[in-house]
């Protein structure tokens, strides 16, 4: 059987296998107090070494949304190799900005709430590797290394 759309088919093919891995895109570690691991199917925290529960409510809707881009996915691939239709998805290209963004966003959620918490700190912007943070709280000084890393 010959693929009228090979270039289409591979792309949904590696958008499957993309979406179909379960790990952690990036982990984020503030000096072993907090660490949070997060990809668009799953998310977590951990705090003090305990598992937030509210960890596993948001990884469950976020598996749901796992579940419905695995069969957008294997529809479109039957669709191309059984059909010949050619489909157009940017489920790689939507995938891989969340990616590079996800550093941002947790710099920016991490400010809103040392802010909302009239906690003086100062954070650096750290997209990968580490840095240090430093908190002035009660009168206490804290130095604390924040370490972003890609999953490997």
């Amino acid at each position: 059987m010959k693929v009228k759309h090979p270039i289409t088919l591979v792309y949904l093919v590696l958008g499957l296998a993309v979406v179909a891995i379960p790990l952690d895109w990036w982990t984020y570690n503030f000096g072993g107090l907090l660490i949070i691991g997060t990809s668009p199917f799953q998310f977590t925290v951990t705090l003090l070494g305990t598992t937030l529960e509210i960890s596993g409510l948001i990884t469950a809707i976020l598996e749901a949304y796992r579940a419905y881009l695995i069969i957008i996915l294997a529809r479109n691939i039957y669709l191309v190799t059984v059909k010949g239709t050619p489909i157009r998805t940017y489920t790689l290209i939507s995938l891989s900005i969340p990616y590079l963004i996800y550093p941002i966003i947790i710099y920016y959620i991490a400010n809103y709430v040392f802010g909302l918490y009239h906690v003086p700190a100062r954070y650096p912007l750290v997209l990968m590797g580490s840095g240090v943070m430093t908190m002035n709280y009660g009168g206490t000084n804290i130095l604390m290394t924040i370490t972003i890393t890609p999953h490997t």
